[in-house]
C-alpha cells in the first residue's frame, strides 16, 4: 500500500471524530442559547405581570408538572423535562435577566428618542412603600412610525424634594443619556408647588432651557378634588372630566376641547347656583339647602384654580383646527401667524403655500377622510413635499393628550414594590417598572447569544 494512502486512511477516524465533536459542541451551544432565551422570556412575562423574582422557580415547577401530565410518550417526555431542567431559572438569575431586558428596551427607547425632533414630558413625584421619594419621568414622541408613550426614567430623591432639586435631577438625567432638553415642547406635572412655582418650580426652571415648552398641571391630582360643595354633585362633574382625561394615546386636540368645555360648564354652574335653580346640583335641590356664600365662593375658587392650572397651556384655536382638519383652515387668516407663535423657527410663507397644495389635492383629501387626522399626518403627508405642515402637525400631536400618565405609573410602582417586596432596590424597581410599562419588545434570541447573558446561574 502506498504510504501516503495509508496516512490518509489513518487520518480519517481523527477527522470524523473532530467533526462529531464540532457537531456535538454546536448542538450543546444551541441548547444553552435556547435555554437562556427561555429564561429571558419567563423573566419578561413575570416583569410584565409585576410578579416577584421568586415566582420564577414556581413557574419552572409548574412547567415540569404540566409536562409530566400532558406528554404521553416517555421518550419525548424525558427529553422535554431535561430541556426544562436546563433552563436557568432562580430568583437570582431572574433578577439579572430583568436587568438585561430592562437595559435592552431602554437602549431601544433612547435610540428612537435621540432621533425625534420633539418630545413631550410628564413628571410626577410620589413615595414608594419604603417611604423613598421617586420622581417619575414619562415621555411621548413620534418614532418615525407611530406616537410612543413610555417610561423614560425613575429617579430616587434624597432629602428635600424642591423644584430646584428636581430640576437638577432631570437635567442630570438628560445629560447622562445624551438627550436634548430644548426639544421638550410640553410638560405635564401634578400641580404641586415644587412643580408649578412661578420662579423656582420645576416647570419654570425647565422653561428657561426649553423655550418652546408649554406646561399643563394635572387636573385630576387629588389636591384639586377637595370639594365641599355637595360632594355627590360636584364630584360627579369632576369625575366625568377625570375619566375623559384618562388613558394613553389620546390627541392633545381632544384634551384642549374637553378643558375648554369644562371651563364653560363651571361658568354655567356658578350662574345655576346664584338664582337657586340648581339644575345641575340635584342633591342640593332635593335637600332643600340654602345657597350660601361659602358654596358660591367655592365655585368661584374652583374656576380660578382650574384656570390657573392651564394658564401656561394655551394652544391657538387655528392650529388645533389645522391638525384636526387641514381642509377647513382659512389660509389667508391668522393661522400661519399663530403657528409661528407656537414654533418660532417656522416659515410662515412656506406653510401657507404648503397648505394650499394640501387643500388642492383630491388624493390627500380622500386619504384624510379614510385615515383620520393622526394617521393622515404620520403616513399620508410626505415630509419631503410638506415639511412645514407635517412638522407643525407632529409638534402638536406629540403633546400628551391626557393628564393621567404619571399617576398611572405610580399604580404600577405600588403593585411592584409591595410591603412584601419592601427591600427591592431603587435600581430593581426601575427595571421592573420599565418592563411592566414599555411598549417595546426585546430581541430575545439576540440577547441569548450576547455576552450580556453569560453569567453564572
Amino acid at each position: 500500500m502506498d504510504p501516503k494512502t495509508h496516512e490518509r486512511d489513518a487520518e480519517k477516524p481523527q477527522e470524523e471524530h473532530g467533526y462529531r465533536m464540532d457537531v456535538e459542541l454546536a448542538a450543546y451551544l444551541e441548547e444553552i442559547k435556547r435555554a437562556t432565551a427561555a429564561s429571558l422570556r419567563v423573566a419578561w412575562i413575570l416583569g410584565k405581570n409585576k410578579r416577584p423574582f421568586t415566582d420564577a422557580e414556581t413557574v419552572k415547577e409548574c412547567m415540569l408538572a404540566s409536562i409530566e401530565e400532558v406528554v404521553a410518550d416517555e421518550k419525548i417526555r424525558k427529553s422535554v423535562i431535561d430541556s426544562i431542567k436546563n433552563i436557568p431559572i432562580s430568583d437570582t438569575s431572574t433578577s439579572r435577566r430583568v436587568e438585561t431586558l430592562a437595559s435592552d428596551v431602554f437602549e431601544i427607547l433612547l435610540d428612537k428618542l435621540r432621533k425625534a425632533e420633539v418630545m413631550s414630558l410628564a413628571i410626577d413625584e410620589s413615595t414608594d412603600s419604603s417611604d423613598v421619594a421617586q420622581l417619575c419621568l414619562y415621555v411621548r414622541f413620534f418614532d418615525g412610525e407611530c406616537f410612543r408613550e413610555d417610561l423614560l426614567g425613575l429617579i430616587p430623591l434624597d432629602g428635600h424634594t424642591t423644584g430646584e432639586v428636581m430640576f437638577h435631577k432631570v437635567v442630570s438625567f438628560f445629560k447622562e443619556h445624551k438627550l436634548g432638553l430644548d426639544r421638550i415642547n410640553m410638560l405635564v406635572t401634578d400641580g404641586a408647588p415644587a412643580m408649578s412655582g412661578r420662579t423656582q418650580g420645576l416647570s419654570a426652571r425647565l422653561a428657561d432651557v426649553a423655550p418652546q415648552l408649554r406646561s399643563l398641571h394635572c387636573l385630576i391630582h387629588q389636591s384639586l378634588l377637595c370639594a365641599k360643595l355637595s360632594g355627590d354633585d360636584i364630584f360627579q362633574h369632576l369625575n366625568q372630566l377625570n375619566l375623559e382625561l384618562q388613558g394613553r394615546d389620546k390627541m392633545v386636540t381632544q384634551l384642549v376641547e374637553r378643558l375648554h368645555a369644562f371651563q364653560k360648564k363651571l361658568t354655567l354652574f356658578s350662574t345655576d347656583l346664584c338664582p337657586g335653580k340648581m339644575l345641575h346640583f340635584p342633591t342640593l335641590r332635593t335637600a332643600g339647602l340654602q345657597i350660601t356664600e361659602v358654596m358660591t365662593g367655592f365655585m368661584d375658587a374652583l374656576k380660578t384654580n382650574f384656570a390657573a392650572r392651564f394658564e401656561h397651556f394655551s394652544l391657538p384655536t387655528e392650529v388645533m383646527r389645522f391638525v384636526k382638519d387641514p381642509f377647513s383652515v382659512n389660509v389667508e387668516g391668522e393661522f400661519a401667524l399663530k403657528a409661528k407663535e407656537l414654533i418660532v423657527t417656522l416659515n410662515e410663507a412656506s406653510l401657507q403655500l404648503e397648505l394650499i397644495d394640501i387643500q388642492s389635492s383630491d388624493d390627500l383629501r380622500q386619504s384624510f377622510q379614510l385615515a383620520g387626522s393622526e394617521k393622515f399626518w404620520t403616513h399620508e403627508v410626505s415630509h419631503e413635499k410638506f415639511p412645514h405642515s407635517r412638522g407643525l402637525a407632529l409638534f402638536v400631536l406629540t403633546m400628551f393628550g391626557s393628564t393621567y400618565t404619571c399617576e398611572s405609573a405610580f399604580s404600577h410602582m405600588n403593585a411592584i414594590k409591595t410591603n412584601n417586596r419592601a427591600s427591592l432596590t431603587d435600581q430593581h424597581l426601575h427595571h421592573c417598572m420599565r418592563i411592566a410599562m414599555t411598549t417595546y419588545t426585546p430581541d430575545f434570541p439576540a440577547l441569548a447569544k450576547s455576552k450580556k447573558c453569560h453569567f453564572s446561574h
